[in-house]
């Protein structure tokens, strides 16, 4: 299970997934990922958003790129996502 603890971890399990997506030749999917990180400056809250968006594209996208483990981390960083933007409604 990935635990994220701080927007730091976020930051870089992005960076990660940024690279490896690259990597794989996943370019659209990295691009989305890449425009997420730059609003790591930005608003947490806004971040956290751009994160969920661009993490919910990787997964409707990556049509088998991702092994088990990684889709699995995926998943569970965007339950965390989910939970923590939920909360503050």
């Amino acid at each position: 299970m990935k635990v994220l603890s701080s927007n730091q971890d976020l930051y870089d399990y992005m960076l990660f997934l940024e690279s490896e997506l690259q990597r794989r030749g996943l370019a659209s999917l990295s691009k989305a990922v890449a425009f997420a990180i730059g609003a790591a400056s930005s608003l947490s809250t806004e971040f956290l958003g751009e994160s969920r968006i661009a993490l919910r594209h990787v997964l409707k996208g990556e049509k088998g790129a991702l092994n088990k483990q990684e889709r699995s981390d995926l998943i569970d960083v965007l339950k965390q996502l989910d939970q923590a933007l939920d909360a503050q409604r």
